[in-house]
């Protein structure tokens, strides 16, 4: 369940002495020359720091304070989904189901998820019936009983995608910065991977050889390459 994994993580940050500023709407990022020093929020307040970690989603690549050459292209990804109940109780599924345009899944509170659409619609985040059908019909392909289930909540949401839709998790092309975004679709299942890599490239450990394939600067070395 994402929204209780995110809720015990910043628990767990809190915990170890770490501060969350919720709501802080950060604006750009400082920089000293060809060094990331820090972030700016929108009401001018400077925070100061050594490394500076940009996981802003879809939102990444609009943060401003950095050379376009330094940052890493991301796009927003519109997927909606649906969070459904059954009046009769749970019992239509018991394990996560899986078509090629569709998936179900059973949560403990006897609700379901059903997701989620991939549409390329810029910033657009409206609900739309089109959108909520195709989902639907998709699935009840595979198992009927979905169409009796009752809509709970209509959701929607911007996944950051990238040119080759792989994530993009460790140091960037500046000192002091480092990027975990563009996951696309997979943002909470590579939630412990993304931490293994970004607390070892903060401590400056080298990353694995295969992580190469989501090292930020691969697309400016793609650039330099044409």
């Amino acid at each position: 369940e994402p929204r209780a994994l995110a809720a015990a993580l910043a628990e767990a940050v809190e915990r170890a002495g770490g501060v969350i500023r919720a709501r802080s709407r950060v604006q750009a990022l400082t920089v000293d020359r060809d060094r990331v020093t820090g972030v700016r929020l929108a009401g001018g307040e400077l925070l100061p720091a050594d490394s500076v970690v940009v996981a802003a989603g879809a939102w990444s690549a609009k943060l401003e304070g950095l050379p376009v050459s330094a940052r890493v292209p991301v796009r927003p990804v519109k997927g909606q989904i649906l969070r459904l109940r059954d009046p009769r109780g749970p019992g239509l599924v018991n394990r996560t189901i899986r078509t090629p345009d569709a998936y179900l899944v059973p949560r403990p509170d006897g609700g379901y998820v059903l997701g989620a659409s991939v549409e390329e619609r810029g910033w657009d985040s409206a609900p739309t019936a089109g959108g909520v059908f195709e989902l639907i019909r998709d699935l009840s392909e595979v198992i009927p009983g979905v169409l009796e289930l009752e809509i709970g909540e209509i959701g929607v949401g911007l996944r950051p995608g990238s040119p080759d839709n792989l994530p993009s998790i460790g140091p960037g092309l500046m000192a002091g910065l480092h990027w975990a975004t563009g996951h696309y679709r997979n943002g909470i299942l590579l939630t412990p991977l993304t931490a293994d890599l970004m607390a070892a490239a903060l401590v400056g450990e080298p990353l694995p050889e295969w992580a190469t394939a989501v090292d930020p600067r691969r697309f400016a070395r793609l650039e330099a390459a044409r």
